[in-house]
């Protein structure tokens, strides 16, 4: 066998030849001298294998030492490119720099002015504030005594008329504006509050009953004795303002039979 046939040989030929000679060593028929032929040629063999894994090595070798030198050609390119971008933006961020600090003094001086504009505009709407609180506080105050006339007005047209002594007295309103009647309450009982209230105009009257109170009195009653029957009556008037009229009833017994009459009325805005 020559260089070019070894040469010529896959690694898997190479191994069986290795393999081929190496077996001999364990046949006893072989003498001695045959046995170191065939540890020469295994070794040859296994020379050539381990010769080529080198050269494949150095060529790897080789391939990943010239990568690498093109990535650090690369890497000095880009850190030269950077530094070029970085001066670059440097001088852009001076200049542009220069312009925004000019349009800030700009800024700052049509700040200035706008703001003692709108100090000035403040104090006059101050001032304006202050005028239309006064007025309102007038309006308010016509309002109050206008609103003060209009319940005594209501206290003036509220009338009570009584029976003879049955439980029963009547309502008459004697007032030129609409009022509604929505509800009672007679001695610290529970409101009644009806769901339609009964409208009082003048004239009309709105009767009540209240038989049932006056029994219960009488049963604790003398004759000749007194007891007073408070009372409360919710209204509204046509603009949504709430009334509460109050007043108490005084009830006389005599006999079987009683007197009942009233005080004065008294009329204040409550909500109820």
């Amino acid at each position: 066998m020559n260089i070019e046939q070894l040469s010529t040989m896959t690694e898997s030929e190479l191994h069986a030849r290795a393999n081929a000679h190496l077996e001999h060593l364990d046949s006893e028929t072989e003498s001695h001298q045959d046995k170191q032929h065939h540890v020469t040629q295994a070794q040859l063999y296994l020379a050539e294998l381990d010769r080529r894994k080198q050269a494949q090595e150095r060529t790897e070798s080789g391939k990943i030492a010239q990568r690498d030198y093109k990535l650090e050609i690369w890497v000095i390119v880009l850190i030269g490119a950077e530094l070029v971008l970085a001066i670059v933006a440097i001088l852009f961020g001076w200049v542009e720099g220069k312009k925004q600090m000019d349009v800030l003094d700009k800024l700052n001086q049509s700040s200035a002015a706008t703001a003692a504009t709108l100090t000035a505009v403040r104090r006059a709407q101050e001032g304006s504030l202050d005028t239309q609180k006064h007025t309102l506080e007038n309006i308010i105050t016509m309002n109050d005594a206008l609103q003060e006339q209009i319940d005594w007005n209501f206290a003036d047209v509220l009338q009570m008329n009584f029976s003879s002594g049955d439980g029963r007295f009547s309502l008459v309103y004697r007032g030129r504006t609409n009022l509604f009647l929505w509800g009672s309450r007679f001695d610290g009982e529970s409101p009644v509050i009806q769901q339609k209230a009964a409208a009082l105009t003048l004239g009309n009257r709105y009767d009540f009953d209240i038989s049932r109170i006056q029994k219960r009195l009488f049963e604790k009653m003398t004759e000749g004795s007194h007891a007073q029957i408070p009372f409360e009556l919710y209204l509204r008037a046509a603009n949504g303002t709430k009334y509460v009229a109050k007043a108490t009833l005084m009830l006389t017994r005599q006999k079987d039979n009683g007197m009942i009459w009233c005080e004065t009325i008294v009329i204040t805005r409550k909500q109820w």
